[in-house]
């Protein structure tokens, strides 16, 4: 392993260790978990990996533009998360971290349609392979762990639709965005790394979410890791493929809204 491949995996290691220890301290809820990664993307990008911003969301991209379709595009990404936010202040149920979720949504939204808007005939082969490897993996992890419980309940489809079309935005600048955009990138360059690097981030990223595990213990830490690297190596080793976020962000955002579907 190169000198400089060790050190880009230790300061991985040190952002999500630094991470998890503020969620600890913080004993902070999910949203408010998930927002501390906001000052993070954007502060390792810049002074870690040295790279420019919107490379986050398209590695080759020279620079963030957004055409008339590509505006067209953000303002219907746009849709759910505003009336989402809109029904929620209405009825007074938006606390202050799930306020600033559904506006990093919004904000995603405008980052997706950059990125959809930027993939090219190279990039959709592994961007569908992305989505139906790791979205189908992580969708078959969630209905198996629901078996139990009975059918899904009526509506889980459009409830799952609804969801999906939330969080395949915020995904854009929250988890994802950090995991594989960030820092699957600065371990793993193009053209550098394989499985292991991809085994490494896979992990760190099932750690990263022992702060909001349901549960505690070495069983979760070993479940959170099972589950996460299994969905993790196929993101990250599609991500490196496409490119571009879309695929991975799209598998996420499905499995965690069939999640939430299932849940209800």
């Amino acid at each position: 392993m190169r000198t400089s491949t060790v050190a880009r995996s230790l300061c991985a290691a040190a952002a999500v260790a630094l991470w998890v220890a503020a969620g600890y301290w913080l004993d902070a809820d999910a949203n408010t978990y998930l927002l501390l990664g906001v000052p993070l993307t954007i502060g390792y990008q810049r002074w870690v990996a040295r790279r420019p911003l919107h490379e986050i969301w398209v590695r080759d991209a020279e620079r963030f533009r957004l055409d008339r379709a590509g505006v067209a595009l953000a303002v219907l990404l746009a849709i759910m998360p505003a009336h989402a936010l809109a029904r929620g202040v209405a009825v007074g149920r938006v606390t202050p971290a799930s306020l600033l979720w559904l506006l990093c949504a919004v904000a995603g939204a405008v980052a997706a349609a950059f990125a959809l808007r930027a993939m090219r005939r190279p990039s959709l082969r592994p961007t569908l392979a992305c989505v139906l490897v790791a979205g189908g993996i992580g969708t078959l992890l969630m209905t198996s762990a629901w078996h139990a419980r009975g059918a899904p309940p009526p509506g889980g489809a459009i409830l799952a639709l609804r969801w999906l079309l939330l969080y395949f935005p915020v995904c854009f600048v929250l988890e994802e965005v950090f995991f594989r955009g960030t820092l699957d990138a600065h371990v793993s360059p193009p053209g550098r790394g394989g499985w292991t690097s991809a085994l490494f981030v896979s992990a760190l990223w099932g750690i990263w979410h022992l702060p909001i595990a349901p549960t505690a213990g070495g069983a979760a830490v070993v479940g959170m890791l099972v589950v996460h690297t299994l969905i993790g190596v196929p993101l990250s080793l599609y991500w490196r493929r496409s490119g571009n976020l879309v695929g991975p962000a799209l598998a996420h955002a499905a499995i965690d809204a069939v999640r939430n579907s299932l849940m209800r």
